[in-house]
């Protein structure tokens, strides 16, 4: 019964086995230059990798990652898309160990095919194999290492020596004497080394991000402790706070600028650790160690690019929190500015109060007054029979009114107050 496979199980199987380095048999040089690909690039750079001479992967037209073959005449070809960058790599088989940094008549083409590539190199490498120690040691004084910055150093049996340096021709050299290990042993090594050194110029990329824009930090660094002294102060509210937006804004943008170079530095710098750590290289006496190299160029500026990491963190906590702080009072006196207007609408409310029974009073009377002014006119007519005069019958008449009015007054406010509100 056929089995059920995930869809992204070729792809994982496939990633498990990519980033292998053929066997180098010595003596043989390889050419490694490692790119940088824009985005616009990225056809260009797949149908460059399917014109290697001499070998036909029309599939790099499409999605593939890795593409290896050999040419007529040995000459092998290893081509590979990581993350961010690219590697080429063309490795020359050669007759004598004296020929491994020479460019002979035949590597004209696939040295062509290395250096029309797109994209911007990031380093490249001429890796010179020879079979023992004794031999590398002549070829070493014969290449022109620089005495004070020469790297040598045992890793296993195998030896290596670089001064990591540019040579006339723009390449690095690395020079490796196999000592009896093995073609595919010794292949994964010269791999594991020169990922050390893809990986470590990869990391550095976040050195000079970290420098050029450490000046903003410290002119936003400025901004926020003056706004911290004018707060303390008691400065107007609301301009602090669109100082302080516009500062959570500028250091927004710089962290959305640069976030992306500082975490690829951790990670390259991680990675090449774990090479380094692989590696475990023994010195050779009078050299320098490929670990001490690494150590003292990499870290320093990996240590550089998180503490500007560290700092512009601290910064937008830094900036939140007086944001925070600043909100408070806002609030704080928005309070105490809704408690003023309660309080005058409770003694608005207690005014119109008093004027409203105030008013009720004078109504009562004013309606009392024209009711004793309507009885009156009956009185004309009732006082001779009653014996009296029409103002004795008014006079008398006033108080019971005025009681009369007082209670249907009252009554009818009384009512209104017991009618359900809308």
């Amino acid at each position: 019964m056929p089995l059920t496979n995930h869809p992204l199980r070729s792809r994982v199987v496939s990633e498990m086995h990519m980033r292998r380095m053929p066997s180098l048999a010595a003596p043989c040089q390889m050419v490694q230059v490692i790119r940088i690909i824009d985005a616009q690039d990225h056809g260009r750079e797949r149908s460059h990798a399917a014109a290697m001479p001499g070998v036909s992967r029309p599939e790099a037209l499409v999605s593939a990652r890795h593409i290896s073959g050999i040419a007529p005449g040995g000459i092998e070809y290893v081509w590979e898309r990581h993350s961010e960058a690219t590697t080429s790599t063309v490795i020359f088989p050669r007759r004598a160990a004296a020929d491994v940094f020479s460019q002979m008549q035949d590597d004209s083409q696939p040295m062509r095919w290395l250096t029309d590539a797109p994209g911007g190199v990031i380093r490249a490498v001429r890796v010179g194999i020879v079979a023992t120690e004794d031999e590398g040691a002549e070829i070493a004084k014969a290449v022109g290492f620089s005495e004070p910055d020469l790297v040598s150093c045992h890793i296993g049996k195998v030896r290596i020596w670089s001064d990591f340096m540019l040579h006339g021709d723009g390449f690095g050299r690395l020079l490796v004497a196999a000592n009896g290990v093995s073609p595919n042993d010794l292949g994964r090594l010269v791999q594991k080394v020169q990922e050390l050194g893809n990986y470590r110029n990869m990391a550095l990329l976040g050195l000079p991000m970290a420098q050029e824009k450490a000046r903003e930090v410290a002119e936003a660094e400025g901004a926020i402790v003056d706004i911290a002294e004018r707060m303390a102060r008691g400065e107007g509210d609301r301009a602090l706070l669109d100082e302080l937006s516009a500062l959570a804004s500028r250091v927004t943008s710089l962290t959305a600028a640069t976030a992306f170079r500082m975490s690829a530095t951790a990670a390259y710098t991680s990675i090449a650790t774990d090479r380094m750590e692989q590696l475990a290289s023994s010195p050779v006496e009078g050299t320098i160690t490929l670990e001490e190299f690494t150590e003292r160029r990499l870290l320093p500026a990996a240590r550089t690019c998180a503490s500007f990491v560290n700092r512009l963190e601290s910064l937008s906590v830094r900036i939140e929190r007086a944001t925070s702080l600043l909100r408070t009072r806002v609030e704080m006196s928005v309070e105490e500015q809704n408690v003023a207007l309660l309080k005058s609408m409770n003694r608005t409310s207690v005014r119109q109060v008093r004027l409203q029974k105030l008013v009720e009073g004078l109504s009562v009377m004013a309606v009392s007054y024209y009711a004793v002014g309507l009885l009156a006119y009956l009185f004309k007519g009732v006082a001779p029979m009653l014996g009296s005069t029409v103002e004795l019958l008014a006079a008398l008449a006033v108080v019971p009114v005025f009681i009369i009015v007082w209670l249907y007054m009252r009554s009818k406010v009384k009512s209104i107050d017991k009618e359900p509100e809308a």
